[in-house]
């Protein structure tokens, strides 16, 4: 079956196209997160949207599962694909089809990577803000489209779906389809761009992105400040989010965090929780949002952050989450994404400490929290069935919180495999046409299944 599959692969789209070479195949077998691989029988890289096209379209007739990848830096599975299926690389298909500096907008295809993307726009002082963090060097603009993706200029300019103009779409029966245009305001049928843009390939195949840009700002500014204790560092947020102070970013990293980051680099940083602010704009607005940002932060007890090394205190972001993935061997990260009201920052720091406490696993705290946004990454070890259990347990405390609070299971990662159940619980009312809307654009269900729902047309996951 496997052999009659690749043969029939090679002769629709062409021999250099198909590839089931183990070690190719073990490549698009897993992503960034800590889930287990999935061996795909072949891997398609297609030349264009014609091969797309045929390839869905005897996929569809086939009942063959298609996941699609590019930078592969997904999160929480989205990229893993399924048992029998064939993982689509689209990181070949990474041209800037169309630029339009006058109108601040660009058509890329959708493995462009996200840096590559921002080193060409620099040229005409234009850049596209919705920075994936660490990633960025990584992630693609069709990833990011599929996921939503968010990161640390957010707070300030909002995420990818913000910028998202137009998609070129191939839809689960292989049918091509062009959702939005370039006005930038429209008030005309259903938003289809914004359905698409966060669905995780479950919809359709995106072979083009249509994108608002914005003006590289006449200035920034880089800040930090440290607390005594985590709930204090929450408050300034909240009362400078509150007081609405025009920042680009707003980082939030706790004392378990700081702990990593020295143990990695020896930054020699006092192990205190800390606040990294980004502020961009002409002089004048640098110098009063830093005054009234300070006002609000010394109210509640913060000072400056002294860097002992010199660098910049996003340099050091940078580097957060390889500090916690390293800071012991054997333990593996078991991730969330929960995002909720500004103001429920301070409770739910209090509760992640909480349950630090009570469980005794190491639990680092930082994220986009300008945006509401936490990460609590929690280490354990695999090996260990009841502390991996207990992990989870964990993990499923500290996203169901969110959801309590009036929030979110994910703010920028997305669903995928990590987060099927506790999907279901925020979305119960709208499940059904959730559903539908599935059956809509991917009628045999090939296209990433198994992903977002539990159950799936495919169910080896």
């Amino acid at each position: 079956m496997t052999d009659n599959l690749v043969k029939s692969l090679k002769e629709l789209l062409g021999e250099n196209k198909v590839t089931d070479n183990t070690s190719e195949l073990e490549a698009a077998s897993f992503d960034e997160s800590t889930l287990p691989p999935v061996m795909p029988v072949a891997v398609v890289r297609p030349d264009g949207v014609n091969d797309i096209i045929e390839l869905v379209k005897f996929c569809h007739d086939s009942r063959v599962p298609i996941t699609v990848r590019a930078g592969g830096s997904a999160l929480e599975g989205s990229a893993i694909p399924v048992e029998g299926g064939i993982v689509l690389d689209l990181a070949g298909m990474k041209q800037i089809l169309q630029f339009w500096p006058e109108d601040l907008q660009v058509r890329v295809e959708p493995g462009l990577i996200y840096d590559q993307l921002n080193e060409r726009l620099k040229h005409e002082s234009l850049f596209f803000p919705p920075s994936p963090g660490g990633s960025s060097d990584l992630a693609t603009i069709g990833g990011m489209v599929a996921t939503n993706a968010s990161g640390i200029y957010s707070v300030k300019y909002g995420g990818t779906r913000d910028f998202v103009l137009a998609l070129e779409v191939v839809d689960g029966r292989g049918e091509f389809h062009r959702f939005g245009n370039r006005a930038t305001k429209r008030s005309s049928g259903y938003n289809l761009v914004d359905l698409v843009a966060g669905s995780e390939g479950t919809l359709g195949i995106i072979t083009a992105i249509t994108l608002k840009l914005r003006g590289i700002p006449e200035g920034n500014r880089k800040i930090a400040y440290q607390f005594a204790t985590d709930v204090e560092a929450a408050t300034a947020v909240s009362e400078m989010m509150r007081y609405g102070l025009d920042l680009a970013a707003v980082e939030f990293l706790d004392r378990t965090v700081i702990e990593a980051l020295n143990k990695l680099n020896n930054y020699g940083l006092k192990e205190a929780p800390a606040l990294f602010l980004e502020i961009h704009g002409a002089e004048s607005v640098l110098n009063a949002t830093q005054e009234l940002a300070e006002t609000i932060i010394e109210d509640v007890g913060g000072k400056p952050l002294e860097i002992p090394s010199g660098e910049n205190p996003w340099e050091i972001r940078h580097h957060v989450t390889n500090s916690i993935k390293y800071r012991q061997p054997g333990y593996t990260i078991i991730r969330n994404d929960a995002a909720f009201p500004i103001s429920k920052l301070p409770e739910m720091i209090g509760y992640c400490d909480q349950l630090a406490q009570e469980s005794g696993l190491l639990i680092h705290a930082f994220g986009h929290v300008g945006m509401g946004l936490l990460h609590a990454l929690i280490l354990a070890r695999r090996d260990d069935e009841a502390e991996w259990r207990l992990g989870q347990q964990v993990n499923r405390k500290i996203i169901q919180k969110a959801v309590e609070l009036q929030g979110t299971i994910s703010g920028e990662h997305g669903i995928g495999l990590g987060h099927r159940e506790m999907f279901e619980r925020e979305h119960r009312d709208s499940l059904d046409i959730l559903r539908q809307i599935k059956k809509v654009f991917d009628p045999a269900g090939i296209l990433n299944p198994g992903k977002i729902f539990r159950e799936g047309t495919f169910p080896h996951h």
